[in-house]
């Protein structure tokens, strides 16, 4: 498993519907910023199957 995160949602739907990924399982978890230490929106899908890259 992976996860696809970002914490800009609208760009995250965007690509996430040009690349065949339901909307409705994108997921929601506020992250800390390494650079701050502050916690910051973030959403995220679950990459598992034919959505996971290739190791190597």
């Amino acid at each position: 498993m992976a996860h696809l995160v970002s914490n800009n949602q609208q760009a995250l739907v965007a690509y996430g519907r040009a690349v065949g990924l339901n909307p409705e399982r994108l997921q929601y978890k506020a992250l800390r910023d390494p650079a701050t230490g502050h916690r910051r929106d973030a959403w995220h899908w679950d990459l598992v199957g034919p959505w996971l890259p290739p190791c190597g």
